[in-house]
């Protein structure tokens, strides 16, 4: 049995998404002073003094996942440790006094562009007449224009719904996962269906209907996805292959370098659709729902100027 094997069966009540991120940083604590694999009976290594005087020089952000992924590592093991619990719980700690700060990193404020996320809606305008010409074909698509009004259906979607990476994860045939579908019935048109996502257990299954404009521009694009790809996904990557949440992220990034001159994160974009909506977010469920927060969550991420 791997250590992977391990984790999972250790953490069967949580999402793959979930057990995924948990391995990634495992792996990366273990690449600090050692080599992959992860040791499947030895734990010590988790206990080492480099280790953690390098997990102690890193920045909060880094800190708060690691200090985490090393406790439930421990678990795995069979094992706990009191070094790591209070790192866990200073992270947390800190993490959480910055948040109710409600201030822009300084790293945030360089990236923020000057109509904040409105930038948004000039660059998905735009991006419309530049593709008029394949969003009116009536001979069917290439794949290479699949690709790129693909990236036009990114960052409208995020427009409307600015979900975390789930858009990656969304099946095109309806299920009990994360899909997107069609209803012919009431209530008509196109729907996103989550029910594995970071906040699932607090908030549970929720439906989306994307506005007017993105139902239009699915109603050209998802036939296409079903004729040029087989994966059964939404987002495909240049392979013909299901696009990965690593992926989306880092397509989001470059879209918004080369559109608007600044690169956003997802997290960045969700911080500047919070706090667009700062003045109403106490009392705006929908804010909270589009965001999949609570009301709570959702004010943290309205930062202040």
């Amino acid at each position: 049995m791997t250590f992977g094997d391990k984790l999972r069966e250790k953490k069967s009540n949580i999402m793959t998404f979930s057990d995924d991120a948990y391995l990634r940083n495992i792996r990366r604590l273990r690449k600090v002073n050692g080599s992959l694999p992860i040791p499947e009976t030895h734990h010590k290594w988790l206990l080492s003094k480099p280790l953690m005087s390098w997990f102690d020089t890193q920045k909060l952000s880094v800190r708060r996942h690691l200090a985490t992924a090393a406790m439930i590592a421990l678990s795995c093991y069979g094992k706990t440790s009191d070094a790591w619990k209070k790192r866990q719980s200073d992270a947390m700690t800190e993490f959480d006094e910055d948040r109710r700060k409600r201030k822009l990193t300084d790293k945030q404020k360089s990236k923020v562009p000057a109509k904040g996320f409105d930038s948004l809606k000039a660059v998905i305008s735009t991006m419309k007449k530049e593709l008029r010409h394949i969003l009116t074909k009536k001979d069917g698509w290439s794949f290479k224009n699949l690709l790129r009004v693909q990236e036009l259906i990114i960052l409208s979607l995020y427009y409307d719904f600015p979900l975390r990476l789930d858009y990656a994860g969304l099946k095109v045939t309806k299920g009990d996962g994360n899909c997107i579908y069609k209803n012919t019935k009431k209530p008509k048109g196109w729907h996103i269906q989550l029910t594995e996502y970071k906040t699932a257990k607090t908030l549970g299954k929720k439906t989306f209907k994307p506005n007017v404009a993105n139902q239009r521009l699915l109603n050209k694009f998802m036939p296409e996805v079903k004729k040029l790809t087989t994966h059964g996904y939404l987002l495909s990557n240049q392979s013909k292959e299901k696009m990965t949440k690593q992926s989306l992220s880092k397509k989001l990034m470059t879209l918004t370098k080369k559109r608007i001159g600044k690169s956003f994160s997802v997290h960045l974009l969700r911080v500047l659709y919070a706090m667009k909506n700062r003045g109403i977010i106490e009392n705006a469920k929908e804010v909270s729902d589009r965001l999949l927060h609570t009301q709570e969550q959702s004010l943290n991420y309205a930062k202040k100027d």
